[in-house]
């Protein structure tokens, strides 16, 4: 499957909120507690603070768009952490999540950086395991958010 990835404006982060709202909850919600969804909610999709790091470029969205529709979306910040990855479930097998994470390394490493981190939820562990992410800790379940710290090292992957 083809799509084009590219960053997404800040004037559609409402449409990507919308898409990743829809894919936690049919696929990360259910490893998680009642308060484990509000406090991911209110974290991220509810939250104008972290909405606005898209505007300040603390945050930056990329998007995957086939046939102009928003069909996943990476979030990383300044600090080369992702704070969100989600496809949506049609579209889930297709590559377009590789396609988000090999444009975000290729840019990363045009700027000389050696890593990425994430905490992955139970759902995508075996995701980020194929493309190259290793776990640097055990999973966690801090406040009903079931995690795994893991890191990508472009040295070490390449």
């Amino acid at each position: 499957m083809s799509a084009e990835i590219k960053m997404v404006d800040y004037s559609d982060i409402s449409f990507a909120m919308k898409l990743i709202e829809e894919c936690f909850d049919k696929f990360v919600a259910p490893d998680y507690s009642e308060k484990g969804i509000r406090i991911f909610k209110d974290s991220f999709i509810h939250n104008q603070r972290f909405i606005d790091k898209f505007s300040d470029g603390s945050e930056r969205m990329y998007g995957a768009y086939s046939e102009g529709i928003l069909v996943g979306c990476l979030s990383i910040s300044n600090h080369n952490t992702i704070s969100c990855v989600f496809v949506k479930g049609e579209f889930h097998r297709k590559g377009i999540g590789t396609l988000l994470f090999d444009t975000v390394i290729k840019e990363l490493k045009e700027h000389n950086q050696r890593f990425i981190k994430l905490n992955a939820s139970p759902y995508a562990v075996p995701f980020y395991h194929a493309i190259g992410f290793e776990d640097i800790g055990e999973a966690v379940d801090y406040e009903g958010i079931r995690y795994t710290p893991m890191i990508y090292d472009f040295f070490m992957c390449d």
